[in-house]
């Protein structure tokens, strides 16, 4: 990094608002000091995802003197044997790496010899044994490692080496600085270099970021040229796996700032040298997409292999990198909400808030205080509003009530993607009411078995299989006062798919079935008002099918009366059915005559699920896993064998326990206006049509009702919290066409 960056590290440094970030920098350093690990000739390290109980998902706790005893900290199980040892031996060193890191930066601005001293003998050490690493690792679509047992480690580890080596440059002898850099540097690089993925991959963002950065660090044009360019060098990453809106394609925030943390890791070390990118196009629009994602609580949607946890709080020491370089009062406030400052916006409810304590707030941070107050709740505004993504395939409906479905039309995302196209995500304020679980750790039985499946998600199944790669798409997005809907589409009629030659899918991790899809389509269209989510689903199919509709509810089915469920033994998918709890069988079987409606406690609140479907269909309940999965989700599966088109159909309405809104919060509800400009622009596909409709008629009953006319259109009626509500929907090949009937036509 250059010297200007290093001259504001030391200014922030001495600021009260950046105190935090220094005793924390502090007690890092502190621990590192303490560690008296000796770093020998057979190191041996394993993946670190299998650092995992297998009982609960949950990481096990990491103790320096105990390399064969490794405890659950939720459930107390004590782990021993492999790959538990060798993955401790990862952390090992994973842990040392950041040592390294923390030490030389704090010694750079505050200098102490004991934090030098440490910091060269773990470097030295690393020097005298580096090469002598067998090179090992089995790990399905990742390259092998030597300390660790894949690339990917390996450029993580050398990443924070190589920064602490930067930091204490200048106290080496030249005698050190050449066996570090020819010891340990340079055999590093060039073993990244020979094993640089052919693909375009979160892993190949980070292995070609830290070529790159080694390059600059060495000075050595050809070691930069190895990691900037060519097919599959960084700047092909950027090319090709970043989508025109910003998100990276392997669909979700985690992994999109996964690969962008690696950018940006990269960014830092070339600051103002000839390959400084901060000014290159599409860097900032990696950082305004994830806005959109914003849930209510601050927190993100979980889609593909994302885990659960992740919201605003995570992500804000990036921000801090956001503001400083491009200025934008969106990431102030993003920042403020996220550090839960006397600026912080009040829309959001039940935020986790944390301490603005991280190195790259030491190394961008700027005054938090807002240049304009007049200015609030630019970051609500941002996240909660209705808008349609269609080059990364994400709609998101949301209402005043603080409801917000996402629908999933995105493209194939390679190796973390999940198989779910059309799955919806719902929540309404705090409250998940039937959402995408994410995953687990990969190293959790539960992450291959059960999240990593078409079964898991709210979407449609076919013969109990996952759903071959396809590209979704969004047909229609129509926003009007009662509302606003939207309609997509995802088809296997052709096996093409936008990421097909740019990624590696070996055949043990495809495990899908491109018979059971093969000429079958399923388009779904989701309204959303104040008072309730419709959701309809139509499935096309070829040749008979079992065609299974899943949704996961983040609840628990209530019992009733006069509802009688039996036990059933029933296969309900293809997958292991350990992951199936209480199986149970509505005896009651079709419900084509009329709907049927079911009740959910949810954590807080209650859910009702007005459910109908076009042929008899048998209806399932059971217990799946939710994330964590020591926790259970209440799954309903409607399952009919057809050749024929079959259209389901639902209608959710929520209760509150309490009245969620509240005095002094501007709610952004489903009016608020679109920048539908930009998402013409970038696809051509999307329709937005305004029109002026009635407003709800006011009734006492409660009930779906969906009749299909002569013409093959569906005439529905909702009526239920004092509305009546009038639809009709024609689907049409070019797309569907939804009219709020007002009686008269």
């Amino acid at each position: 990094m250059n010297d200007k960056r290093l001259v504001k590290m030391r200014i922030n440094a001495c600021l009260p608002q950046f105190e935090a970030a220094m005793q924390l920098l502090r007690q890092e350093a502190e621990e590192a000091l303490r560690i008296s690990y000796t770093i020998g000739p057979a190191e041996y390290g394993e993946w670190m995802h299998q650092y995992y109980c297998h009982h609960d998902g949950a990481k096990l706790s990491f103790e320096w003197g105990q390399p064969h005893a490794h405890v659950c900290p939720v459930c107390g199980t004590v782990w021993s044997g492999e790959p538990f040892d060798s993955a401790w031996t990862s952390f090992v060193h994973a842990n040392i790496g950041r040592a390294v890191y923390h030490m030389a930066m704090l010694h750079t601005i505050e200098p102490d010899e004991a934090l030098l001293h440490q910091t060269k003998q773990f470097l030295l050490s690393y020097a005298d044994n580096y090469e002598g690493y067998k090179i090992h690792g089995s790990i399905p679509y990742n390259g092998p490692g030597k300390l660790f047992a894949q690339t990917l480690d390996e450029a993580h580890w050398i990443i924070d080496l190589s920064v602490g080596f930067q930091f204490i440059r200048a106290s080496l002898s030249e005698e050190e600085e050449a066996h570090i850099r020819y010891g340990l540097l340079e055999p590093c690089v060039h073993f990244l270099i020979a094993h640089k993925e052919e693909q375009i991959h979160n892993h190949a963002v980070l292995i070609t970021s830290a070529i790159a950065s080694l390059g600059i660090l060495l000075n050595d044009e050809g070691i930069i040229h190895a990691g900037l360019s060519g097919e599959y060098g960084l700047h092909d990453q950027m090319k090709r796996g970043r989508f025109a809106d910003g998100l990276w394609y392997e669909g979700n925030v985690q992994y999109h700032f996964y690969a962008f943390k690696s950018l940006l890791n990269y960014a830092l070390m070339a600051e103002g040298t000839p390959w400084d990118i901060w000014q290159e196009s599409g860097l900032q629009s990696m950082f305004d997409y994830p806005v959109h994602w914003i849930l209510p609580n601050g927190y993100m949607p979980s889609f593909n292999d994302a885990g659960s946890a992740g919201g605003i709080h995570t992500y804000a020491p990036y921000y801090e990198i956001a503001l400083d370089i491009f200025g934008d009062e969106l990431y102030r406030s993003l920042l403020n909400t996220a550090y839960g400052t006397p600026w912080a916006e009040t829309a959001f409810t039940g935020v986790k808030t944390v301490e603005r304590d991280s190195i790259l707030a030491l190394l961008f941070g700027c005054e938090l205080a807002p240049a304009d107050a007049s200015e609030g709740e630019q970051l609500w505004k941002a996240s909660h509003r209705s808008l349609s993504m269609p080059v990364s395939g994400i709609t998101k409906l949301v209402n005043a009530k603080r409801w917000q479905a996402f629908i999933k039309h995105s493209k194939f995302g390679g190796e973390h993607d999940h198989m779910d196209r059309l799955g919806l995500s719902v929540v309404c304020g705090e409250v998940p009411l039937l959402v995408d679980p994410g995953t687990t750790a990969y190293g959790v039985p539960a992450h291959y078995g059960w999240f990593k499946h078409t079964f898991s998600h709210n979407t449609v199944c076919l013969n109990g299989a996952d759903q071959p790669p396809a590209d979704g798409r969004v047909i229609r997005f129509e926003q009007h006062p009662w509302g606003i809907w939207t309609e997509t589409m995802v088809d296997w009629k052709a096996e093409a798919y936008e990421m097909k030659d740019r990624i590696i899918l070996p055949p043990e991790l495809s495990p899908w079935d491109l018979l059971a899809y093969e000429g079958a389509s399923i388009r779904r269209i989701n309204v959303l008002t104040e008072h309730y989510l419709l959701d309809m689903v139509k499935v096309d199919v070829s040749e008979p099918r079992e065609i299974s509709w899943m949704n996961h509810f983040s609840g628990r089915l209530e019992e009733e009366e006069h509802k009688v469920w039996q036990s059933t033994d029933v296969c309900l998918s293809r997958l292991d059915q350990q992951w199936f709890k209480h199986k149970s069988r509505f005896v009651a079987g079709g419900i084509s005559e009329g709907s049927l409606t079911f009740r959910y406690k949810m954590e807080n609140g209650s859910l009702r699920q007005h459910l109908w479907s076009s042929q008899p269909v048998e209806i399932y309940s059971a217990l799946t896993p939710d994330n964590p999965p020591d926790r259970n989700r209440t799954s309903l599966i409607m399952q009919v064998k057809t050749s024929q088109t079959i259209v389901f159909a639902q209608v959710l309405f929520y209760d509150l326990e309490q009245e969620p809104l509240f005095e002094g919060a501007k709610l952004v509800g489903n009016v608020e206006s679109v920048d539908y400009a930009d998402t013409i622009e970038s696809i051509g596909t999307v329709e937005v049509i305004e029109k002026i409709e009635k407003t709800e008629t006011l009734v006492n009953a409660e009930a779906l009702q969906i009749t299909e006319m002569s013409d093959r259109s569906y005439r529905m009626t909702i009526t239920a919290d004092g509305i009546r509500d009038e639809y009709s929907l024609m689907w049409d090949d070019g797309g569907a066409w939804l009219d709020k009937w007002d009686g008269r036509s």
